[in-house]
């Protein structure tokens, strides 16, 4: 009995060092085998059936040996770990209680839900670190014998739950290697090394297949850098470079320049993003966004629309300081055009806006102060500039009687407008404005119907008064005159305390406005009759001439394994005239694979103007997925898109695409 308890010591002497919650453990640590000999001062011997259990541990094995001298446990034989969420079989354990090294040797396992091994040897770094040798990784499921996708390598680290890195390694596919590195890496950020990232191929239209080969540098403990060739088979070919770097755990930033080179010209773009946040009380960011032309996008393959068709790129500083009582946003924008209008475009350079929120005036009485203020500069190259200063101090009033919030605000805005051009004109001006709100709810039930309803009513009004000097810089500047009188409804129904539909209705009337002096009716409804079908429609209405403007009306029903919508959306504006109905699915074919649909057809001119199809397989250590999608034109041709995506998990995403323009008149 005396060795037995002196194993059981030794044992989980053992089991503390190999276990990330050792320190945890509250229970009895036991110790059986079918014979146990030695002495703990020299050597001891467990053999047959060796079973360590503590906690939520159990280790297995054939032998467990100790020796004094050496400082040395060993198990061996047919041995099995099991702490989830580890799972390892192996032939044996090593563990030194001197160095506190352990060593696992043929080693096959589980080391998390998404890190699964198998090597010659193991060795528990930490909690969350393992280091192996001459064996496979993968995040895929090892119930199989071959994994969707694999790493073999002779060297590598595993970040459980997060990431690996290898060196001299092969990229297999269902345990056939189809690409072979010197390193590849997921990143671990223990420790970063310099060296080659995993190569990444592509299909560019017109430029054919291409090939991006990146390289890590590491420039010390807060930046690092990352140098990519781009090879193009069919034209020219690309360089990148981008640098990461961290000032403070609140201060980082990267900066990215990216270069094509083709036989006709070269093409460029810069990136730079800086973020600050201090607190929440203290943050900016600094943005910045050139490129060298239009042509930049079509050289680099994008194909979205809104990136094609843009009008310029953006790049603009921002910084915001809160108080309990005040708030200060600085911003500095430029616009940067793409269609060569650059010099006649105004730059806010800068603006910056105060606000004092509403600070309490009595002690007795609900009436409170607040200021609002802001300064702008505006600038251009071409024409006239200035700049113009806001202020406007309020007062509020707010009353509540019975169960109706009454608020009450008048306000005085002075601008000052500095203009030079052909010399220097001073422009003043003073508004006064007036808003009151008063706004309730109520609610009532009839059997197990719920309603509750939201009124709304509200008056506002600006001073009328001429304007014709005041120069227009970005379209706030010419203030309407306003005497309007605003009512909202909104209701809420519910049934048995589920919300089964929500109504809101909006409208106004400007007594300043002699012809026209209705807004226009806003109505947004949403009906769900049943739990899988969601009915919504929006609608605007001319107050005036009672005409239907717009029409939005939607339908969904989501399924187990079906989801299923279509949309009509009607415009009747004479600059905006539109009649399209959209549909689609969405099949959930098995737990692994989904197919989805959707289509756009032109109601005003009767013909297919979209179609999309997608392919998406999830096998949780990766994702991908298969599209065809084109666009037709007025004129019958199409444009089209092929794309395929995999997104391997803690590797990354990899990306091929294939455009093309077609005669053809049908889809």
């Amino acid at each position: 009995m005396r060795k037995t308890v002196k194993v059981i010591i030794v044992t989980f002497t053992l089991l503390y060092a190999l276990c990330a919650r050792a320190q945890q453990i509250t229970g009895p640590i036991t110790l059986t085998a079918d014979r146990i000999t030695g002495n703990i001062k020299t050597e001891i011997e467990a053999k047959g059936n060796v079973t360590v259990h503590f906690d939520n541990a159990t280790i297995k094995g054939d032998t467990l040996a100790y020796n004094n001298q050496t400082k040395t446990i060993v198990i061996s034989g047919n041995v099995f770990i099991n702490q989830p969420p580890v799972k390892l079989w192996c032939s044996s354990i090593k563990y030194n209680l001197n160095s506190k090294r352990a060593e696992f040797f043929r080693v096959k396992g589980e080391l998390s839900p998404t890190d699964f091994i198998q090597a010659e040897k193991l060795i528990k770094i930490s909690g969350k670190l393992w280091l192996a040798y001459n064996g496979t990784y993968t995040p895929c499921c090892c119930c199989c014998e071959r994994p969707d996708w694999s790493i073999e390598a002779k060297e590598f680290k595993i970040k459980t739950g997060e990431s690996f890195k290898g060196k001299w390694v092969a990229f297999d596919i269902l345990s056939v290697p189809v690409i072979i590195s010197p390193a590849i890496s997921g990143p671990i950020v223990e420790k970063r090394t310099t060296g080659f990232l995993v190569p990444k191929f592509g299909y560019i239209k017109n430029q054919g297949l291409t090939v991006k080969q990146p390289f890590y540098i590491v420039l010390g403990r807060s930046a690092d850098l990352t140098l990519t060739y781009e090879k193009r088979f069919k034209d020219g070919h690309g360089e990148s470079a981008n640098l990461r770097y961290v000032l403070a755990p609140y201060s980082k930033g990267n900066l990215y320049y990216y270069r094509i080179d083709s036989d006709n010209e070269t093409n460029w773009q810069i990136n730079y993003n800086h973020s600050y946040l201090k607190s929440d009380y203290s943050y900016g960011n600094i943005k910045v966004n050139v490129v060298s032309s239009r042509n930049f996008f079509t050289e680099n393959g994008t194909t979205d629309v809104e990136t094609l068709t843009q009008q310029y790129t953006k790049s603009d500083i921002t910084y915001s300081r809160l108080w309990d009582h005040a708030i200060l946003n600085a911003n500095l924008v430029y616009l940067d055009s793409l269609d060569n209008s650059t010099s006649s475009t105004f730059q806010k350079l800068p603006e910056v806006n105060f606000y004092l929120m509403d600070i309490p005036l009595l002690k007795h009485l609900p009436v409170t102060l607040s200021i609002d203020s802001d300064f702008t500069y505006f600038y251009r190259r071409e024409g006239f500039r200035g700049s113009r200063l806001n202020f406007e101090p309020a007062l509020r009033y707010t009353l509540f009687t019975g169960n109706i919030k009454n608020s009450f605000k008048v306000s005085n805005l002075l601008s000052w407008y500095s203009i030079t051009g052909n010399g220097t004109r001073k422009i003043y001006r003073n508004l006064w404005k007036y808003r009151e709100t008063h706004f309730s709810n109520f609610r009532f039930s009839s059997g197990k119907l719920t309603v509750s309803m939201n009124p709304e009513l509200s008056f506002s009004y600006v001073q009328s008064k001429p304007q014709n000097n005041i120069p227009d810089f970005d379209g706030t500047d010419i203030i309407e005159r306003e005497k309007k009188l605003t009512a909202t409804l909104t209701s809420y129904f519910y049934r048995e305390e589920k919300q089964v539909a929500e109504l809101k209705i909006e409208n106004g009337y400007n007594f300043y406005l002699k012809t026209n002096p209705w807004e226009k009716w806003k109505i947004d409804a949403e009906i769900t009759p049943a739990t899988p079908i969601i009915l919504r429609e929006h609608m605007e209405v001319n107050g005036n001439t009672k005409e239907i403007e717009k029409a939005d009306s939607s339908i969904n029903l989501n399924a187990k394994k079906l989801t299923v919508w279509i949309n009509h959306y009607r415009s009747f504006l004479k600059n905006e005239k539109n009649d399209y109905i959209r549909w689609g699915a969405t099949i959930h074919i098995n737990p692994y694979l989904t197919f989805s649909y959707s289509q756009r057809y032109d109601l005003q001119y009767n013909f297919d103007r979209e179609r999309q199809y997608t392919l998406t397989i999830n096998r949780n250590c990766w994702k991908g997925n298969v599209s065809y999608h084109w666009i037709k034109s007025f004129d019958g041709t199409i444009n089209y898109q092929i794309m395929v995506r995999i997104d391997l998990l803690k590797l990354g995403g990899y990306q091929y695409k294939y455009e093309g323009i077609t005669e053809e008149k049908g889809g």
